[in-house]
């Protein structure tokens, strides 16, 4: 299947679309047409992401995001690139020993993508855009994963 690729520069609208990706990106494999729950676990992590750019990242000009999806080996692969100043991610998930409210008001989108994925990264590229890549199993169950 050929990548599915978006650019953004209004990060409301980049919002909506990918709360809407079950509908615009036909993920099909050879074997049929992906899980719906992969897709929608795919679409919540885009979402929860975006939403923290929009309200967390610093832009020095105008806000830039491309995300860019396709299925390999059984597998979706996303990657988002932004013109942000960046952070650092690991900074921000708790530690083995932190203890963590049941269902704390704020500051659950992070642990959701980290549940939801795979294999996540977050780097600088040598053209200073931030690089966030991650995937998600074709058979990959987020409930094993959750912290509750």
């Amino acid at each position: 299947m050929d990548a599915f690729t978006r650019a953004y520069t209004d990060l409301d609208r980049a919002i909506d679309e990918v709360q809407s990706l079950p509908d615009i990106w036909p993920a099909t494999t050879r074997n049929g047409t992906l899980d719906a729950e992969i897709v929608h676990c795919t679409s919540l992590v885009l979402h929860e992401w975006i939403a923290n750019l929009h309200q967390h990242a610093e832009f020095h000009t105008d806000p830039w995001v491309e995300v860019t999806l396709s299925l390999e080996e059984h597998r979706v692969c996303c990657s988002v690139r932004d013109n942000s100043e960046g952070f650092a991610l690991t900074d921000h998930f708790p530690g083995e020993d932190d203890e963590m409210e049941a269902f704390p008001e704020r500051g659950m989108g992070l642990l959701i993508i980290e549940t939801c994925t795979d294999d996540l990264s977050y780097t600088t590229t040598d053209d200073g855009l931030q690089h966030f890549d991650f995937t998600i199993p074709a058979d990959h169950d987020p409930w094993m994963n959750t912290l509750f």
